[in-house]
């Protein structure tokens, strides 16, 4: 898309007018005062409406009150109002990235093209999905969608004979049915590779309500290319979790292609979660399949969202701040394995920033309290996918060995088998990598005991 198109398309779907509807807006001082009243009495909507009025300030209803109109507009998203939070969102997109989340949820259970209309305007920086939305929006019979889609046309589509009910009709079509609405956004479908780690897995009787875990995988991503067999990864190992090592299902929290929003809000359930157990009786295990990403700058590592930018860490997840977040919740163990390398490398060939020729090593990070941390590659190294099995390099070592053993192996068992394994295929790949396991100097060498079935 040209410049132009886009500084045109989002003058329709603006973050200085927040793109709120007008036939919503009061037009006269008494229509704002009816609707002070109603928000006095408890409507969220109308709450939000005199807040967005007094943060933009209308001409001949009411002057503009920007703090007070964020501070309602706060209250309104607070408690549960899908604008409030989307306008909260784009307010300080950073800041607030927990309301858009909440804002994706409540549009898509409205299911209205209104609610279609502004899921559009959450990714106007993302054409493809944008696109969708106002699709979808204008199907639903929703008129402003057509505005914001005639834009696109004029702009991107100038001189082409391409009608533009052709050009609505055509977009992202391709093996789609035209009666296909799009939905709240899903994990892509996890494809199965089967392997013999896939299958027969070995079940225990054991219920380890003392066990949580908490396991993500992220491959597709908005802005970088996908982490092959990351979802596959991720969804085994939660499977193993389940069947092999006894944790119980509400225990085992599986998030797919996490965006940033979600990882934090999972952590945040986590943290919850672990307040119900007294000091030291929770045994918590973390898993993480998908893009490890370095600061330039400081060379310290982070966990990519998958709505992340390679070249930007302020929504990325900080290997630092996750043990702290790990650490805080007092577990007697934690249990950290990342099939994530934090150099800056895709896991196969290439980066992932397009300016960077060359990998990263990033810092080393230390875990804390009672926690083993496995990572599936040193320093600058790449973690490879295993394209035979199906899985990452490491996963599959991993999920091979707790198979072998019933979920049996200790610590120290589990880490020898990984070196091993993981350095002999990789170098019969002609490849190198190198899994490493460093443990909290608290602990000394009691965690070699430890077995995730404990």
């Amino acid at each position: 898309m040209k410049t132009f198109a886009i500084l045109a398309f989002l003058s329709v779907l603006s973050l200085g007018a927040l793109a709120q509807s007008e036939e919503e807006l009061p037009k006269t001082p008494q229509e704002l005062k009816e609707l002070k009243a109603q928000a006095k009495a408890g409507d969220l909507h109308a709450q939000y409406i005199v807040g967005y009025c007094y943060l933009t300030g209308i001409s001949g209803v009411t002057v503009q009150k920007a703090d007070e109109g964020k501070r309602l507009i706060k209250k309104a998203a607070q408690a549960g109002n899908a604008d409030a939070c989307r306008v909260m969102y784009k307010m300080d997109p950073l800041k607030n990235y927990g309301f858009r989340q909440t804002a994706e949820q409540l549009y898509t259970a409205d299911g209205s093209g209104e609610a279609c209309y502004y899921m559009a305007e959450l990714y106007a920086n993302d054409k493809r999905q944008c696109q969708r939305w106002l699709k979808t929006s204008l199907k639903k019979g929703y008129q402003r969608a057509r505005t914001a889609l005639e834009s696109i046309y004029n702009n991107d589509w100038s001189g082409s004979a391409t009608s533009f009910e052709s050009w609505v009709n055509g977009i992202l079509a391709v093996g789609e049915s035209e009666d296909v609405e799009l939905q709240l956004e899903k994990p892509k479908t996890e494809v199965q590779y089967i392997s013999e780690v896939d299958v027969n897995l070995p079940e225990t009787a054991a219920d380890k309500e003392n066990t949580l875990a908490l396991v993500i995988g992220n491959e597709n991503y908005a802005n970088v290319a996908p982490v092959q067999y990351a979802l596959n990864d991720a969804s085994m190992f939660a499977e193993y979790c389940r069947k092999v090592l006894g944790v119980p299902e509400k225990q085992v929290l599986y998030l797919p292609d996490a965006t940033y929003g979600a990882l934090v809000g999972a952590v945040a359930d986590v943290k919850n979660i672990a307040e119900t157990f007294h000091e030291g009786e929770l045994n918590l295990i973390f898993y993480y399949a998908g893009h490890g990403i370095p600061n330039e700058q400081t060379r310290d590592a982070y966990l990519m969202p998958v709505d992340a930018d390679a070249q930007k860490t302020n929504i990325c997840y900080p290997i630092g701040k996750l043990i702290n977040d790990l650490y805080s919740t007092g577990a007697g163990s934690i249990v950290v394995f990342l099939d994530a390398c934090f150099s800056g490398a895709q896991r196969g060939e290439g980066v992932l920033a397009e300016n960077r020729s060359v990998a990263i090593k990033p810092k080393e990070t230390s875990p804390k309290g009672n926690m083993v941390m496995f990572s599936s590659a040193m320093g600058d190294e790449t973690a490879w996918p295993y394209k035979e099995k199906g899985h990452g390099l490491f996963t599959y070592f991993l999920l091979k060995k707790l198979q072998q053993t019933q979920g049996a192996a200790t610590l120290d068992e589990l880490s020898d088998y990984l070196i091993m394994q993981v350095r002999r295929q990789s170098a019969l790949n002609l490849k190198r990598q190198t899994p490493t396991i460093v443990a909290s100097p608290d602990l000394g060498e009691g965690w070699r005991e430890w077995r995730l079935n404990r």
